[in-house]
């Protein structure tokens, strides 16, 4: 199977690429190392798997590229973070909605057996839970709204898709900094003098989807062509409670949470898939308990340097 994965050297794309080296395929990721600022995440393939350096902004990157047709096209690349989006608004909308058409053109151009789209649960913006895929979509950030225009760019081309709606994904190979994710951010906040999270909004809660659930649904996309799909464990979690589960894991009092106004910019108080769709598709849904993903997340976390080692 030959594959692109635009967004290879990421979080999410980095698990995905060493999910497809391990079961044989040819694998080239395309990545302009702006997020991540080196190839640390995937080095240790480099022997096997080719990477080119380029920026979905700029067709003429494309061109570095060996010539199609690929079986598969993951298209992982974008700009992060509804808090970003909200100081570079145009940022998102260059990456996210012109660099997928940026893409969906190369796939049409080379050829592509099916084109992978990953969108975010923040394009539902505030509505009603569980979030349905046919349900209402209210974007509220110019990242949301840039993903869903992504997302409607892909499923208006002529291209066989799958898209991917993603909640709140974690796990091993998500470090901290500035507009990544809660997690890994966490887990580095407790090695600050204080050692306290900071918990924006006591009712806000998430859906958790642990990477490596993640990675059976993406390599089975197939399963889901022509479908616009959840990707989530369908389980709501308070934010105050996760971070109570990481401060026990690291030895920590839970009254070291403090909580702090919601954000301007954050209007979304409560995130939970209905991953009826999803069920369907594939049998199953994202499972691993959030205990056992946050202490996955922690000991790579740990092992990578960017929090102390400690109990977890």
């Amino acid at each position: 199977m030959r594959v692109l994965i635009t967004g290879g050297a990421g979080f999410i794309g980095s698990n995905l690429v060493g999910e497809f080296h391990h079961r044989g395929a040819e694998v080239t990721v395309f990545d302009n190392l702006v997020s991540t600022c080196s190839l640390k995440s995937i080095e240790h393939l480099l022997g096997d798997v080719r990477f080119v350096h380029g920026d979905v902004r700029a067709p003429e990157d494309f061109l570095r590229l060996p010539p199609g047709p690929y079986d598969r096209v993951y298209h992982l690349a974008a700009s992060f973070a509804n808090e970003l989006s909200m100081e570079q608004p145009a940022l998102d909308v260059r990456t996210n909605a012109e660099g997928t058409r940026n893409v969906v053109e190369l796939a049409r151009r080379t050829g592509c057996g099916l084109f992978v789209y990953t969108g975010s649960s923040s394009s539902y913006g505030d509505v009603p839970v569980p979030m349905s895929e046919d349900g209402p979509l209210r974007p509220q950030t110019p990242y949301a709204a840039s993903k869903l225009a992504g997302e409607q760019i892909v499923r208006e081309s002529s291209l066989p898709f799958t898209v991917l709606r993603l909640f709140n994904v974690y796990g091993p190979g998500d470090p901290p900094g500035r507009y990544r994710n809660a997690i890994p951010n966490m887990f580095r906040a407790l090695d600050a003098r204080d050692g306290r999270l900071r918990i924006f909004g006591e009712d806000a809660t998430r859906d958790f989807t642990y990477v490596g659930d993640l990675m059976r649904v993406l390599v089975d996309a197939d399963r889901a062509r022509g479908e616009v799909l959840n990707v989530a464990s369908g389980v709501e979690t308070r934010i105050v409670d996760l971070a109570r589960t990481i401060l026990a894991l690291r030895g920590r009092p839970a009254t070291h949470v403090v909580l702090e106004p919601r954000r301007d910019w954050d209007r979304v108080v409560r995130r939970c898939a209905d991953v009826s769709r999803l069920r369907r598709l594939f049998g199953e849904v994202p499972s691993t308990p959030v205990e056992e993903g946050l202490r996955r997340a922690y000991a790579w976390l740990a092992e990578s340097g960017h929090v102390s080692p400690g109990a977890a």
